[in-house]
């Protein structure tokens, strides 16, 4: 077989996938402040739709490992294909692990590590680690294809968005050339946890597929 009659349709499903992935935040509700009643926080988009969307993208690159920092902290103890008022949080570790990719998702918080490794013991594949996760980046030594960001919280008097930018940082030398960012938050806040990195992403190269409750950008050449 002709090695580009092989390519052709990856590449079209690649893109096909990015086009879909550009329309997603279309109806979620932007919030310039941070302190969400309870009505606004059940106003937002819900992750589901971002992380779905990531994890097709990812697997039509062929990525195999993903990084999380910052894990799930409410229980997955639902069908995954229905929504509930705990899927404001995401699940996320739980969706990285449904993938067979090999997951390592840290957190410095021992009580969501523990709702985390409950949640994902079915699969073999995903490593929830409990610690820092800068230091866990910069001792990492793996090459990272889909970095998930969301460990603190959009909160007064909180570093989130500065944290979010070195945790980019400590992990840039380990992300494959071709590579996923997912952040977490970035519908709060003016901007949230991506509020100083998504400048500094879009300097080097990605690009910014959707910007929503989510955002996720694209690295898809060497800079």
């Amino acid at each position: 077989m002709d090695e580009k009659q092989f390519e052709e349709p990856i590449v079209d499903n690649v893109k096909q996938i990015i086009e879909n992935i550009r329309t997603l935040g279309f109806k979620d509700k932007i919030f310039e402040h941070s302190a969400l009643t309870f009505e606004e926080q059940n106003e937002r988009g819900k992750p589901k739709k971002y992380l779905e969307a990531a994890i097709a993208l990812f697997s039509a690159m062929s990525g195999k490992t993903i990084v999380e920092i910052g894990c799930m902290r409410q229980p997955m103890n639902h069908p995954v294909s229905e929504m509930r008022q705990c899927c404001n949080d995401g699940h996320s570790t739980y969706f990285w692990c449904m993938t067979g990719a090999q997951v390592f998702s840290v957190d410095i918080d021992f009580k969501a590590v523990r709702i985390a490794r409950k949640s994902v013991r079915e699969f073999k594949n995903g490593k929830v680690l409990w610690g820092d996760g800068l230091r866990f980046l910069k001792k990492f030594k793996n090459k990272i294809d889909l970095l998930f960001l969301d460990a603190w919280d959009v909160l007064p008097g909180c570093q989130y968005a500065e944290n979010h930018l070195l945790a980019y940082l400590a992990a840039k030398d380990k992300l494959s050339d071709r590579n996923i960012i997912v952040i977490d938050d970035t519908d709060i806040g003016n901007g949230g946890k991506g509020r100083l990195l998504l400048p500094v992403l879009k300097a080097e190269g990605y690009d910014i597929l959707v910007s929503g409750r989510q955002t996720i950008a694209l690295k898809s050449k060497p800079s």
